[in-house]
């Protein structure tokens, strides 16, 4: 089996290897876009839930409402503060799905160059092998013409 050949499998799973970096890069991507999404939620609420306490307090509201505001708007910057790391590892996570991706991207590329010089080495191997042999036989024709021509 030709050496070109033989490299087949290795190239086919290194597409493999970089179609799965590939998809999980996508599905890292489209897991930080939700997690973005959250905290853009999350931030809209609180100045809605801010501007709502402005013109309750304005209005005039009770010490145990606005403690209840207090206690609630905690809470809510709390959730904004863990989605913040949420995010960041999510943010994390892209970088290195990326740099998986990259990495076997390389491979593949790689493995792809050396068996196109591989067959292009070959094709030349075989090229030159055909042109001996047609060297070859042209040499014997001329010898049996040679021969049949001196005797004749």
């Amino acid at each position: 089996m030709v050496r070109s050949k033989r490299l087949k499998p290795i190239k086919k799973l290194a597409q493999n290897n970089e179609k799965a970096a590939a998809k999980a890069l996508g599905e890292s991507l489209d897991n930080h876009k939700q997690e973005l999404q959250k905290l853009n939620q999350l931030e809209q609420y609180r100045i809605e839930y801010l501007t709502e306490m402005e013109e309750k307090v304005k209005a005039g509201v009770s010490g145990a409402a606005l403690q209840h505001y207090h206690q609630f708007l905690n809470k809510l910057n709390l959730a904004i503060t863990q989605q913040k790391d949420v995010i960041q590892k999510s943010t994390e996570q892209v970088d290195i799905n990326q740099d998986q991706w990259k990495s076997k991207h390389s491979r593949t590329k790689a493995i792809s160059q050396v068996m196109t010089k591989i067959k292009d080495k070959e094709v030349k191997q075989k090229e030159k092998k055909e042109s001996a042999q047609i060297d070859e036989m042209s040499t014997q024709a001329f010898i049996r013409r040679q021969n049949s021509n001196g005797l004749g």
